[in-house]
């Protein structure tokens, strides 16, 4: 396995690889309890699919509950599961410290994702388009504009684009993940962005606040 091959370069001496038989003593039946968590999972990815994040939440405790206390590490990238696995940790007093680990990009600003290698040539230049509608956004969260402003401003960005097509171009509370009805000083705020090109949906966000860049 690739990831076991990264591991390895990097001198990891263990790895839990658990079975589909620990994981799922009742596959291929589905398992009869599961997690759920509202608020964070509530819109965005969560609305556009439905009952992805209870999968989520319910493997991801599956292995905290099997592998004790402990950190995880989390990509910002997915910003919104970040935030639910927070929650679900909080709420169910799990032992488990949940870092989150910033994201990663190519040269011209676009996120490092798996699902970049499904773009075709076209497809990957114009996908720089969501870093482009993020600094735009940046710059307008700094210069403190209405909520309503910042998110008309990326998604003009993104409409520029002819082979992106917006799923949504949000500014929300960072720790709630809720939209602010104004812009407050000192509050760490959060764009999240979403589009499909070339059929392949990509997200991204960034962190933005009043007087920042």
């Amino acid at each position: 396995m690739k990831d076991l091959d990264v591991l390895d370069s990097l001198n990891c001496d263990f790895v839990f690889t658990p079975s589909i038989e620990e994981m799922y003593p009742d596959f291929p039946e589905l398992q009869k309890s599961t997690v759920s968590v509202a608020g964070p999972a509530l819109g965005f990815e969560g609305a556009d699919r439905p009952g992805h994040f209870d999968g989520m939440a319910t493997v991801v405790a599956k292995l905290f509950f099997l592998t004790g206390s402990c950190s995880a590490y989390f990509g910002e990238k997915d910003f919104q599961q970040l935030a639910v696995v927070r929650q679900m940790v909080r709420d169910l007093s799990m032992p488990v410290t949940v870092v989150g680990c910033p994201t990663i990009r190519e040269t011209d600003g676009l996120a490092l994702s798996s699902r970049n290698v499904r773009l075709s040539q076209e497809g990957r230049v114009a996908a720089g388009v969501l870093s482009t509608a993020l600094d735009a956004g940046v710059e307008a969260v700094a210069a403190a504009l209405a909520p309503a402003e910042v998110n008309e401003i990326m998604a003009s960005v993104v409409a520029d684009e002819p082979l992106a097509t917006l799923h949504y171009a949000e500014l929300v509370d960072a720790a709630s993940l809720t939209a602010p009805l104004s812009l407050v000083d000192g509050v760490a705020y959060r764009l999240l962005l979403a589009c499909s090109i070339d059929g392949v949906r990509l997200i991204d966000n960034a962190h933005a606040e009043v007087g920042g860049i």
